[in-house]
């Protein structure tokens, strides 16, 4: 028995066939649930808003060209302070989808420049699941906080000896 994939906390499916030959505009907002689910999946203290402009477009060769921007306004912990602060998360994304995956033996042509396109599952895209991927690659993954500094504590320290010994021997309670 295999286990059964969750769904997507932000999934807007996207039906290819409604695609004809003029690109196709979405604009898709996460509610408040959603934004709440995805906190969480990403591990940041808050999603307050997730907002992107999807534009889908039928290329050559059976593929679909996908571009968007995405806004975010999510509440992060600063490494240096421990203190949590909002900001303002902007991306775009683009990227190609196809009918039929490979399979082993396909012969491929690589273009360093272009990834493969990803698989069209079930006859449509999620437009939700893309933006809440890429929302996950723009988040900083060492937020500070505007003003945060590490100089006051560096200040502090003696810079002559640094080596990992020495500062251990420091941590180490005097007997």
């Amino acid at each position: 028995m295999t286990a059964k994939t969750p769904a997507p906390e932000f999934s807007r499916p996207f039906a290819v066939d409604r695609l004809g030959a003029t690109p196709f505009f979405e604009t898709i907002v996460a509610s408040p649930e959603e934004c709440a689910a995805l906190a969480k999946r990403l591990r940041i203290r808050a999603l307050t808003q997730l907002s992107a402009t999807v534009r889908f477009e039928s290329r050559p060769g059976g593929l679909i060209h996908v571009s968007g921007r995405l806004e975010a306004k999510v509440v992060q912990t600063c490494v240096v302070t421990l203190v949590d602060f909002p900001t303002l998360v902007e991306d775009s994304f683009e990227l190609d989808y196809g009918d039929s995956p490979m399979s082993f033996g396909d012969e491929i042509d690589l273009d360093v420049d272009h990834d493969p396109p990803e698989p069209i599952e079930a006859g449509a895209i999620d437009a939700g699941e893309l933006v809440a991927q890429y929302l996950s690659l723009a988040l900083d993954p060492h937020p500070r906080a505007p003003g945060a500094s590490l100089d006051p504590v560096l200040a502090d320290l003696d810079t002559t000896d640094l080596s990992p010994f020495a500062v251990l021997k420091r941590l180490k309670p005097s007997s």
